[in-house]
Order: C-alpha cells, then sequence, then structure tokens
C-alpha cells in the first residue's frame, strides 16, 4: 500500500515536530457536563520518543520506561486488565511496522515481548486488537511468501497464528473483532473489483471459513473501523479528498448495519484518524491533527453537542487512544 493513511500520518508527524511561532493552540471545549470521565490509554511523545500513557478520570500516568524507541498503538483489554503495543527503533515514522515487534503490559505492570520482529515470517505487523473474551488477539501482517497484508488471530500470548483471510492478491488491513468475535471487520478491495486503493471498503469476514461481506458501498477509501458496543452500528475514517493540504481529508463515519446507512459524524478543517467507540453512548476517541497548530492530539468528540476534548492538554503529541 504506497499511498495510505499511514504514509500521510508519517507526513503529519514530520509536521507536527515543526516549530510553531507564534501560533496559539486551539482553544477545546469542556465535556463536564457530559459527566464523562476520560479513561483510555495512548501514545505519547516524551522527550523525543513515544511512551505508553493511560488517563484515568483526570489523572495522567506513563506506563512504559524510556529505551530509546517508539513505543504505539496502545490497545486495552478489560478482560485481562493487559495493554498491548507496538515497539519499533525510534523513527519520524512512528508507524514502523518493517520495525515492529508487539509487547504487552500485565496487570501487575510487567512488560513482556510476545511477538518478536520477524516471527511467523512476516516482514511487516502492526494494527492489533483484543477479542473481547481477552482469549485471542487479530493483526495484520505482511506474509513474506506473498508479499500482502493479510488478518492473522494468534491466542493471548500472541502464540499458533492463524490466517484468516484467503485471496492472495489484495491487502486486508485494520484489523477489529465483532462483539462474538466471530468474525473480523477489516479493510480491503472487494472481491472481482480494479485493485485501486481508492476503492478500499468495510468488509466481516468469517473467522472459521473466510467468507467475506463487503459492507460499505461509496467513493472514497474507508480504513480503521470500530464496533459500537451494541454491534448495531461501525465508526471509520474515510477520505472524502485526497488534495487536501497534500496529506488528504479524512473525516469520521458511522455506517448502520441494520439499513447498510452511511452518515458523517464528525467533518471539521482538521484530519481526523483512528476513530473508536467509547462504553459511553455518543462518544467518540480519535486522533486529530489542528491544520492550523499542526498539533496532533488523542481528542474526546461528543457526537451530539459536536465538542471535542484533548485527552491530555499537553504540548507534545498523542494519539491512537484506546478507551476502556
Amino acid at each position: 500500500m504506497k499511498i495510505s493513511v499511514w504514509s500521510a500520518l508519517a507526513l503529519i508527524l514530520v509536521l507536527s515536530a515543526c516549530e510553531k511561532e507564534n501560533i496559539e493552540p486551539a482553544e477545546v471545549s469542556d465535556l463536564t457536563p457530559l459527566n464523562h470521565g476520560i479513561s483510555c490509554v495512548y501514545a505519547q511523545k516524551i522527550e523525543g520518543n513515544f511512551e505508553i500513557c493511560k488517563t484515568e478520570n483526570g489523572a495522567h500516568s506513563t506506563l512504559t520506561d524510556p529505551n530509546g524507541k517508539d513505543k504505539w498503538w496502545p490497545v486495552h483489554s478489560s478482560v485481562r486488565g493487559e495493554i498491548l503495543f507496538y515497539q519499533s527503533e525510534n523513527s519520524r515514522d512512528v508507524n514502523d511496522y518493517s520495525d515492529a515487534s508487539l509487547w504487552r503490559i500485565n496487570a501487575n505492570n510487567t512488560t513482556s515481548l510476545i511477538i518478536p520482529k520477524g516471527s511467523y515470517g512476516w516482514s511487516q505487523q502492526g494494527l492489533c486488537q483484543w477479542s473481547h473474551d481477552g482469549n485471542n488477539i487479530v493483526m495484520a501482517a505482511v506474509d513474506s511468501a506473498i508479499g500482502t497484508w493479510q488478518v492473522f488471530i494468534t491466542d493471548a500470548n500472541g502464540k499458533n497464528p492463524k490466517r484468516i483471510t484467503k485471496r492472495n492478491d489484495v491487502d486486508y488491513f485494520d484489523p477489529v473483532f465483532s462483539i462474538d468475535d466471530k468474525s473480523i471487520y477489516c479493510s480491503s478491495i472487494p472481491e472481482n473489483e480494479a485493485k485501486d486503493n481508492s476503492n478500499i471498503e468495510i468488509m466481516r469476514i468469517d473467522t472459521a471459513d473466510g467468507q467475506e461481506q463487503r459492507l460499505t458501498y461509496n467513493t472514497h477509501r474507508d480504513h480503521h473501523t470500530d464496533v459500537s458496543p451494541d454491534e448495531r452500528t461501525l465508526v471509520y475514517e474515510s477520505l472524502v479528498d485526497p488534495a487536501y493540504l497534500s496529506i488528504g481529508k479524512w473525516v469520521i463515519k458511522e455506517l448502520d448495519l441494520t439499513t447498510s446507512t452511511e452518515k458523517i459524524l464528525l467533518e471539521d478543517d482538521n484530519i481526523n484518524l483512528f476513530p473508536k467507540y467509547a462504553p459511553t453512548s455518543g462518544i467518540i476517541y480519535l486522533t486529530e491533527l489542528n491544520v492550523e497548530t499542526f498539533q496532533m492530539n488523542a481528542s474526546v468528540y461528543n457526537v451530539s453537542t459536536n465538542e471535542k476534548l484533548q485527552v491530555n492538554e499537553t504540548d507534545n503529541i498523542t494519539m491512537n487512544p484506546d478507551p476502556f
């Protein structure tokens, strides 16, 4: 995938690292009236490296120790009380999938390596998510034998990988489990259609037999879906203007799984990525690039009031919040 939201993120990080002279931070709205306590894990740049951090009811903490490497893409399992994250060499492209290894923070805050770089014949790995029962992990990885991104499921210790996607000639991205853990939602090019990245849609794949079902039908590429707690809707990012600021304008959409109708939840001047549902109805966590300040923030968005709040009001880059 040569032009993607991942390469856009790399450019965003470069822009975010640039000096921001004479620019006042954008104001954020107060979500206190929602009586919503922010609880999530996220990645934050601290003294030149990304670390895994947690915000819980207004208290901020850093969960990982600095070791000169970047740590990113944290995902929390409420069932297990454990957090997965990737680690790679420090670079401006924090999502370095070719150097990624998968790590786990246990409930007692012990950190351990569970999938080393290059395991299972994978030349790249990333985008892991827990199953809802906490027994498995789903992820995307490049199978070196075929050269495309495929979806794999392992046990909770990163062992016994099983590939569930069947087509060798297309990439599959951004997998997440359905609520019953029997299906995977992900992004790919639909079968028998032109292999054009602009045609990436949301798909549902049965974990038992790999049968695919296309869910979105639009003219935009769709990525990074998440499942609502009742599985009535999916939320995801959609590239509605590839030329916007030379990065691309990504908006947050929602798909009603009963009616198959799509609607835009969030569209503004900023670039909005990686949405996730909060346990509280009507609240979305996301990564937002403020195009005026070039500040990247892990943010919380109230769909009904159109209010936003930063997870942690800091001058440091924050991204990829995962609520719990």
